[in-house]
């Protein structure tokens, strides 16, 4: 019994070791780093069939899901996708209110999603959130390629004033 936990204990790390590195894939594949079109729908296909176990990676099924309508031609499905998307944005929110990396997720899903699908009542929020926590949102995030891709999306938005740009390009320096 005990070299049964013992092992267990040895194997724990390698265990978070490889969901830190599925992670960082999910992530590079959503912001584009791997270089193939369509990621986001081939993310939330691939959640489909392998759920999220966390509320960050439920976060990026949702994104994933809202912006996977680019790359299908069916309206039907398109919508299908766009309204789970906004599900599990949401869900993934209520599970972790705090989560910078959530919390992007959800602001840039609403920023980029067109003003006709009415998908945009927590941009003041989520903006006040992230700009309130980006020291705190640097420190927690392990892969700094990705948090640095956030600010660049957050220096490009146009929800952003000029003073809170100024803001962010001084962390980023």
């Amino acid at each position: 019994m005990r070299r049964g936990f013992l092992l267990v204990m040895w194997m724990l790390p390698l265990l978070g070791s490889a969901q830190t590195a599925w992670q960082n894939k999910v992530r590079e594949s959503y912001f584009g780093l791997d270089g193939t079109d369509c990621n986001a729908l081939r993310l939330a296909e691939y959640f489909e069939t392998n759920p999220p176990r966390d509320a960050v990676m439920t976060a990026y099924y949702g994104a994933s899901s809202a912006a996977a309508p680019q790359c299908i031609l069916n309206p039907a499905s398109k919508i299908s996708y766009f309204r789970r998307g906004k599900q599990l944005l949401a869900k993934a929110v209520e599970q972790q209110p705090e989560n910078f990396e959530i919390r992007f997720l959800r602001f840039a899903t609403q920023t980029m999603t067109p003003d006709f699908l009415g998908y945009n009542q927590h941009i003041a929020e989520d903006k006040a959130f992230l700009l309130k926590n980006l020291s705190k949102g640097r420190q927690l995030q392990e892969n700094k390629k990705i948090f640095d891709i956030m600010l660049k999306f957050m220096l490009d938005s146009k929800y952003l004033t000029p003073a809170e740009k100024r803001s962010i390009s001084m962390l980023k320096i």
